[in-house]
């Protein structure tokens, strides 16, 4: 009798494991799906007819294209640690005062970081009327604080900063009778020469997700095997 409680547990709990692990493989095939959804989705939009109109900037038209009348500030926001093809640099945003009056930060594009910290990218100051034309999209979340400083002035009219605070941003430009959105447009072409265009998908690439869900059904084939094995031991 006890043997035969043993034989049930063991295939309960086989069950239980085997079920499990085929459940988060399917899980992570779910999350590659949705994520090549969204990136595809981020794609298409960047193909619609670019918007003109200013009141249409807004979470609605995330990714798409649009052209945009007014003039740059004359400051520039380095963002630290930011990533392009392993290398470390910033990514340079500079506010932009549309025909409206509302203010969007500008992603003008990626730099590599200087030899020495102290050194600032040579960022040129844009002068007068521009139209730019740029994809529209959520302002960077993340960034690490290794400073004891969040912003920190490092030139006339540049500053570093560690983490994207539009609280801190509005502090260091001139803002009387302008509203500033809190979006960015990433400029289609780079103005300047020496950066590149850093417009990086909504999401992270769903390699890794087919990656771990094919190793949790190995697991639950691996598991299966035992199984089997150790049954036909058992008679």
């Amino acid at each position: 009798m006890k043997e035969k409680n043993r034989s049930i547990f063991i295939n309960i709990l086989f069950v239980i494991s085997f079920l499990t692990l085929v459940r988060l493989g399917f899980w992570q095939l779910d999350r590659a799906d949705q994520k090549n959804e969204i990136n595809q989705n981020f794609i298409e939009r960047q193909s619609e007819e670019e918007i003109t109109d200013q009141s249409l900037i807004n979470e609605e038209n995330l990714w798409r294209k649009f052209t945009l009348d007014g003039e740059f500030l004359n400051i520039n926001f380095f963002l630290d640690n930011q990533m392009y093809r392993r290398n470390a640099g910033y990514t340079v945003f500079t506010p932009f005062v549309t025909s409206k009056g509302l203010v969007i930060l500008v992603n003008r594009g990626w730099h590599s970081l200087p030899e020495l910290r102290d050194e600032i990218p040579l960022i040129g100051n844009i002068i007068g009327s521009k139209t730019i034309t740029g994809i529209l999209s959520s302002i960077p979340s993340h960034g690490i604080i290794l400073t004891d400083q969040n912003i920190e002035l490092i030139g006339t009219n540049s500053v570093r900063i560690q983490r994207m605070d539009l609280d801190e941003i509005k502090n260091m430009i001139e803002m009387e009778n302008l509203k500033m959105i809190p979006l960015v447009l990433t400029l289609d072409k780079p103005i300047d020469q020496n950066l590149v265009k850093h417009l990086v998908l909504p999401v992270s690439n769903s390699e890794k997700n087919y990656g771990y869900a094919f190793q949790w059904f190995a697991f639950a084939a691996t598991l299966l095997i035992i199984f089997i094995v150790l049954r036909k031991k058992t008679k």
